[in-house]
């Protein structure tokens, strides 16, 4: 294996890793696990605009990340 497809590997995973926890943490914002709204500081009026981001962020990092794991 070359340098550049292992590097790529790696990145892709780190990259869709990333994805995943910002889906995660949206889910977490959304269901309000362990009263992490208050923790965070989010005010109910910019939830719905976190949630856009971070989900967006989310999959777009995940997509990404599989393709760089994925290419040949």
């Amino acid at each position: 294996m070359s340098v550049k497809r292992i590097l790529a590997t790696i990145v892709g995973l780190l990259q869709s890793a990333v994805g995943a926890l910002a889906l995660v943490l949206a889910g977490v914002l959304y269901f309000n696990f362990l009263d992490t709204q208050t923790m965070l500081s989010v005010s109910p009026e910019l939830l719905p605009l976190s949630l856009l981001f971070l989900s967006v962020f989310g999959f777009f990092s995940v997509i990404s990340g599989l393709f760089l794991f994925h290419e040949h």
